[in-house]
């Protein structure tokens, strides 16, 4: 089992994982319009030497870093989840539906976070990332 954070690392990670997102300049792509964020992420990982690369790259070990600590930020993604879960039938499909939506979280999360515009959510994001990392600090000392 990885090691649990501690509420000031998380506290931290959050706050660099808002300081890299904040850097992002957009205004170096004049001539282009992302659709979606899928089509931005798509961008990002497949068009060489694209301004976004390093950002990318920090951003996603930070999120590395924050996954088990992520709440659904999206109700009609997290039914899904939930629905999907259920149906699994084996270990193996279970594991192919949590890697599935690890990659939808993160993406919604990044996508909310991008949208905060001030200090009061962004406390917000850090209280609800606080109780999931409390609920798993609670159940690791419950299952020693």
């Amino acid at each position: 089992m990885p090691r649990l954070l501690t509420e000031t690392e998380l506290k931290n990670t959050l706050l660099e994982f808002k300081n890299i997102l904040s850097e992002f300049d957009f205004s170096v792509l004049k001539n282009l319009i992302f659709f979606n964020q899928e089509s931005f992420f798509l961008y990002v990982e497949n068009v060489k030497d694209n301004p976004f690369k390093t950002q990318f790259r920090l951003l996603n070990e930070k999120l590395d870093i924050l996954q088990p600590y992520l709440p659904f930020v999206n109700t009609d993604r997290a039914s899904e989840f939930l629905n999907e879960i259920s149906k699994a039938t084996t270990e193996e499909k279970s594991r192919e539906i949590k890697k599935n939506y690890t990659a939808k979280l993160r993406q919604d999360f990044f996508e909310v976070a991008r949208k905060i515009s001030n200090p009061i959510q962004w406390d917000n994001i850090f209280k609800t990332c606080e109780e999931i990392r409390l609920h798993k600090e609670e159940s690791a000392l419950m299952a020693t």
